[in-house]
């Protein structure tokens, strides 16, 4: 009896059992995590199986919710992961943008100390100029051309006139060599070209066209050749095939002979050429029959550098001197053009001297540029009235001539030389004994382009107008 009753027992649980993981359709039932693990967040289960405290197997549903199954913990989803993985892949990117902008701000550093310590200003000893005292100079003291601040035409100093106005050889009536220059913006009068010659910037070649393409008298230093020097009475000569005066213009002694002469008066010359600019105004023009300035220019420190090279090819300096040698005071011009301008010939130059310099420049001169030459010329001719022949055949052949001796010029030195090099000991020393013409020369270029509108070619006119459009288109788009 009682191993039935163990027996009925058994079945009872076993039945039990069966229905229980029967439930629900008869679909297996999911286990829940057992209470000793409801307050961890994670755990471990070898192969989704266990041994309960009696030893009994003990299973897992699979996959385990967490959050179902109340032990708090939430998982990202997929979108939320991404998120974070861009984040990351954001931040480390702008980690690496900083790193590599620092190490590109270190570079640029150690390169401007680098810069900064071989560019330093270098101390020029005892520099003896041509005109004036010892001089102990720095690169930083020399104001370049390109970074000059220039006075405007109309604000040159009013007092140059009462410089300029010197009297002159007939100041019994009331005439100055201020009026014995006509203006450069008149285009009448009775009046003469002045060729103001700066040696070594292209003087030669202006009177080779002049004399030789287009045929004109012309009033110099070669007029005295050939026994000239003792007429005493001005006639037109020929030398070398071209026509003179036969006067000496290129020395102070010359201009007041051709004065005694009777030059201003007879008027025989069509061009007179002379460096002293004061002394050929006084003497050989006046109010009635008035020159009509124009000047040839070059940069200072190329002209100067010219210069040595070609008085050192004629023998007038030691074969052994070298260029920073010069241009420490053997030799070397200091600031001519402003000194002859102002006939300043001694002593140091001031302000005042440039601000005289400019405002003649900008009154009674048309500027042209060697290294225009061509644009330069043609404005020449108009300037003083100038013309190729009626003839044709014999315009072209004019033509011709005044290509060859712009292409070619004139008296070039025989050798190449190189410049000096921006920042050495010799450029710096150029630099400061043509400083106050460095000033005039950028001067003259803003010069060039305002008489463009009067004198400039058809050609470079449109040149100008087309750079125009393009910068206000350029304005337009900003």
């Amino acid at each position: 009896m009682k191993e039935r009753q163990r027996t009925r027992e058994k079945g009872k649980k076993k039945s039990s059992r069966s229905s229980s993981e029967k439930g629900n359709g008869g679909k297996e039932a999911k286990r829940l995590v057992p209470k000793s693990y409801s307050n961890r967040p994670y755990f471990n289960a070898p192969n989704n199986t266990g041994r309960r405290n009696n030893g009994s197997p003990m299973y897992f549903a699979e996959p385990i919710n967490y959050s179902r199954a109340g032990i708090g913990v939430v998982f990202r989803d997929a979108e939320s992961s991404a998120r974070a993985l861009q984040e990351l892949a954001q931040k480390r990117q702008e980690r690496a943008e900083r790193k590599r902008a620092a190490i590109l701000l270190c570079l640029l550093m150690s390169m401007a100390v680098s810069v900064h310590l071989f560019t330093r200003p270098q101390r020029i000893p005892d520099v003896q100029a041509s005109y004036g005292t010892k001089k102990v100079i720095t690169e930083e003291q020399i104001n370049y051309g390109g970074q000059a601040n220039f006075d405007s035409i109309e604000a040159a100093d009013k007092k140059v006139d009462a410089v300029i106005s010197q009297t002159a050889s007939n100041a019994t009536r009331g005439d100055t060599i201020w009026n014995h220059l006509s203006d450069s913006i008149e285009d009448f009068g009775n009046f003469t070209p002045f060729f103001f010659h700066v040696p070594r910037n292209g003087g030669q070649t202006i009177k080779d066209i002049v004399g030789q393409c287009l045929e004109k008298i012309q009033a110099s230093e070669v007029g005295i050749r050939d026994g000239h020097n003792e007429d005493t009475q001005l006639q037109t000569v020929i030398i070398d095939e071209m026509k003179y005066v036969n006067v000496d213009t290129s020395s102070k002694e010359g201009i007041e002979r051709a004065a005694v002469m009777g030059f201003e008066h007879q008027q025989l010359a069509e061009m007179v050429t002379s460096s002293y600019f004061l002394n050929a105004a006084k003497y050989l023009f006046s109010a009635d029959r008035q020159g009509r300035a124009f000047i040839m220019l070059r940069h200072p420190i190329d002209r100067a550098v010219s210069m040595f090279h070609y008085q050192k090819s004629i023998g007038a300096l030691d074969e052994k001197l070298s260029l920073e040698e010069y241009a420490r005071g053997n030799g070397i011009e200091n600031n001519w053009i402003v000194r002859f301008l102002t006939n300043a010939m001694e002593g140091e130059l001031k302000k005042s001297h440039l601000d005289q310099a400019k405002k003649i420049l900008s009154k009674k001169f048309l500027v042209g540029f060697l290294d225009d030459a061509d644009e330069s010329l043609r404005r020449l001719m108009k300037y003083n009235g100038w013309h190729y022949d009626e003839d044709e055949t014999k315009a072209l052949t004019q033509e011709d001539c005044v290509k060859k001796h712009v292409k070619e010029g004139s008296n070039s030195n025989p050798n190449e030389y190189e410049m000096p090099r921006k920042g050495s000991q010799s450029h710096a020393l150029l630099s400061w004994q043509t400083q106050y013409d460095i000033k005039l020369y950028e001067f003259s270029k803003q010069l060039f382009e305002i008489q463009t509108k009067q004198y400039g070619s058809k050609e470079r006119k449109k040149e100008i107008k087309k750079r125009e459009k393009e910068k206000n288109k350029a304005k337009q788009k900003l």
